[in-house]
């Protein structure tokens, strides 16, 4: 088994396993897989998911779509509920379908644990444009390790800047309403960091060293709803974020003006 640094050997053995099912389910469809996000930047924390990309040359088919699917939900857990497996989330994408580079790119399929009563549904998803990829396959090139295959730098194509301020823009228009903050307040505070440091710096960085990076910049309420999101990812407390809306809300709309400021 191969080693990286940032997992703990049970993390490792669940790459293993994904690795292993996914090689055996695609054969000569699969082009490479890359493990990303916090397990190769700052570290797996409680909440962290376990972030791969698959690179595959033709569609899947909906025998091949179901099969993956029910076969990750056996090694995937839903965050903190066990103790063998985190959560995982798979991204798929073909080839022809980011290179040429084209915006908005297109995924083929999605996994992810909040996708997991569909899943048993049996609605395995479908091929559609996402412009989350822009920011994925950013991170992958910049720090995905090669679990199977080229490098990344060698096999993804290079993300225009303008194509990812581009994303920026469009993510913050998700977040208008209150209700569009409730149940996810951590995650999106935290987001709003990295794209802050992003928009500042043209680089992507992990959600820790983001929130490391503004909080000097800010003072009073909003710096301490920066601090508690990013003290409950890294599982240094629980949360009750129920009575911090107006807060959560106030610290979106700043985060807003800073972006629109550059």
């Amino acid at each position: 088994m191969y080693s990286i640094l940032n997992l703990n050997e049970i993390e490792q053995q669940q790459v293993q396993k994904v690795q292993t099912f996914i090689s055996q389910c695609l054969l000569d469809n699969l082009l490479a897989v890359y493990l990303y996000g916090s397990a190769v930047e700052d570290g797996l924390q409680p909440y962290s998911d376990i972030d791969f990309l698959v690179v595959i040359k033709q569609p899947l088919s909906f025998n091949d779509r179901a099969f993956l699917m029910k076969g990750l939900l056996e090694i995937s857990a839903y965050p903190l509920s066990s103790k063998i497996y985190r959560a995982l989330e798979v991204t798929i994408v073909i080839y022809s379908e980011i290179i040429p580079w084209n915006f908005p790119p297109k995924r083929e399929l999605q996994f992810g644990e909040w996708l997991r009563d569909e899943m048993i549904a049996g609605q395995y998803g479908k091929s559609e444009y996402d412009i989350d990829l822009v920011i994925l396959l950013s991170k992958v090139r910049n720090k995905g390790v090669a679990l199977i295959g080229e490098s990344a730098q060698n096999l993804l194509p290079i993300i225009p800047i303008e194509d990812l301020f581009r994303t920026f823009e469009e993510t913050l228009q998700i977040w208008q309403e209150p209700k569009d903050l409730i149940g996810d307040e951590r995650n999106i505070i935290l987001t709003l960091a990295r794209i802050l440091f992003s928009r500042e710096s043209g680089q992507i960085i992990g959600k820790s060293q983001a929130a490391q990076w503004l909080l000097p910049q800010l003072s009073g309420t909003n710096a301490e709803i920066l601090q508690l999101a990013h003290n409950e990812y890294l599982g240094l407390e629980i949360v009750d974020w129920s009575n911090k809306l107006a807060e959560v809300e106030e610290f979106v709309k700043l985060a807003k003006r800073i972006f629109n400021s550059y």
